[in-house]
């Protein structure tokens, strides 16, 4: 789904870096995930292809941010970061992706599910991770931070390609050194988690690099 391909296979691109927002404080009290006194929270990775994203179970949430609001029956959102231009192409072409390997405007892409299995399709899989509470409002707050708002408002760009899902404007920039990998990444590295998002341009990086992550235990 995002703008990837061999042409980005280039050694200059090893040295790409995330786009890392300034550290964010401490979760409000506001931020309070149900049941009360619950000292770990899951968030998936969503790995589907080339492509990656976030995945955060809607009760593992409590005051949520401006996107989760605006879903407020879902059971589960999925995040996922690319260019703009061939992320929101129905069919995109070879001058799409060529275009995605300079630095260009991006899009957020969210889709709210009942169950991880209606998140996507094909051999899409999520791997869950284990985060304490300011953690998982770090990584609730790298998400929210992708969106653009110029007038305080996220942008909607229109209706994404699956059931329940559409198009924001995000205010970071997409290029061949910073794709929708390294976005994911960005996104567990911001919140604490010991992942390094620098230099990862495909899935098969960010699968590698949270491999070592560590699950929840079990209820």
């Amino acid at each position: 789904m995002c703008a990837l391909t061999f042409l980005v296979c280039l050694s200059a691109v090893q040295s790409g870096c995330a786009e890392l927002p300034p550290r964010a404080g401490a979760p409000p009290a506001a931020f309070l995930p149900s049941p009360a006194g619950r000292q770990t929270f899951e968030i998936g990775v969503l790995i589907a292809g080339w492509h990656t994203g976030i995945v955060l179970p809607r009760s593992e949430l409590g005051a949520g941010g401006h996107l989760l609001n605006r879903y407020p029956r879902a059971s589960y959102l999925s995040f996922g970061w690319g260019n703009r231009r061939f992320y929101m192409a129905a069919r995109p072409r070879s001058g799409d992706a060529l275009a995605a390997l300079t630095p260009s405007p991006s899009a957020l892409f969210v889709q709210a599910a009942s169950s991880p299995a209606k998140l996507s399709t094909g051999d899409a899989r999520v791997h869950w991770v284990c985060l304490d509470r300011e953690e998982l409002w770090r990584a609730d707050r790298y998400i929210e931070d992708s969106l653009s708002r110029p007038n305080g408002r996220a942008v909607d760009l229109g209706p994404g390609p699956l059931p329940d899902s559409r198009f924001y404007a995000s205010s970071t920039h997409y290029s061949g050194v910073h794709t929708c990998n390294t976005w994911t990444l960005a996104a567990l590295q911001y919140s604490g988690l010991p992942v390094r998002a620098a230099g990862a341009i495909f899935a098969s990086q960010v699968s590698r690099r949270i491999r070592g992550l560590r699950a929840c235990p079990a209820l």
